[in-house]
This record gives structure tokens, sequence and C-alpha cells, in this order.
């Protein structure tokens, strides 16, 4: 990726000057920014709470997998899941859990380097959480649908 084009996307996911509305009308600070020790702690907690998230989601469909069943044992396995069920519910759901812990490592990897600049800029992001919900979301509305489809074929 170019050097101006890396810029160009940082510049509208984070917001600069250039591209956040009202910026133009700002004064420059005269006094330099301040960074507290609580800052960076603060940081930390944020991303430990999405790592914390990413692997948890990533131990519960792991762990799913000791719930399933194979095709020819079906008389036994009252109430467990199917391995085709299980599969569906790993390969949805892992790459989620690796794709939060990517984007957990973007984000304090970017607001370290504004921290440590001492540049002035916005900290929110408005993409990435949302991006992520609507995955999760499709997942499991997904993993609903087939478990569904399952219980109907097992009962039927």
């Amino acid at each position: 990726m170019a050097t101006g084009v890396g810029n160009a996307v940082t510049d509208r996911l984070w917001g600069t000057r250039a591209v956040t509305v009202g910026a133009e009308h700002q004064l420059p600070r005269r006094i330099p920014v301040r960074i507290e020790p609580k800052t960076f702690f603060a940081l930390e907690r944020t991303y430990l709470s999405w790592m914390h998230m990413a692997v948890t989601l990533g131990g519960v469909t792991s762990a799913l997998v000791g719930f399933s069943y194979s095709e020819n044992a079906k008389a036994s396995a009252a109430g467990a899941i199917s391995q085709h069920t299980v599969q569906i519910i790993s390969l949805l759901l892992l790459p989620i859990a690796v794709l939060m812990m990517v984007y957990a490592l973007y984000i304090y990897y970017m607001r370290s380097v504004f921290l440590e600049k001492k540049q002035y800029g916005f900290f929110d992001d408005k993409l990435g959480p949302v991006v992520l919900c609507v995955l999760i979301m499709l997942a499991l509305s997904t993993i609903m649908v087939v478990a569904i489809i399952d219980y109907n074929s097992v009962q039927g």
C-alpha cells in the first residue's frame, strides 16, 4: 500500500484537519498536549477488553467441537449437535474471533502512535465496532437457521 493511500485512509478513519468537518475553524494549540499515565492504562484496558471478547468467542466456538456427534451415532446422542452444524459454527465464528484480535491490535497500535507523537486527534472509531457487530449478527443468524434445519432433519 502506498504511503499516500495509507495516509488518506488513516485520515478518513481517524479524522484530521483535511477531512474533519469544522476543523479548519479550530485554532492551533500553543500549549503542548500533556498525556497522563492513566491514558496509557485506559488504552491497555480497552485493548485487553477487546482481546477478552475475541478469546471468549473463539473459546466457546472451539468448545462446541466436544458437543458434536458423528452421523453413525445418532441414536445415542440425544441433544448433541451434528458435526456438520459444528463445522459451520466454527467456520463462521473463528474467523470473526481472529478478525476481532487483529482489529484490537490495530486500534491499540494506532492509538499508541497518536499518544507517542502527542498528536491531537479523534480517538473514536465509528466503523470498526459496527462492522464487527454486523458480522457477528449475520453469523449468529446463519447459525440459527442451520440449527433449525439440523433439528428438523433429526426430528423428521
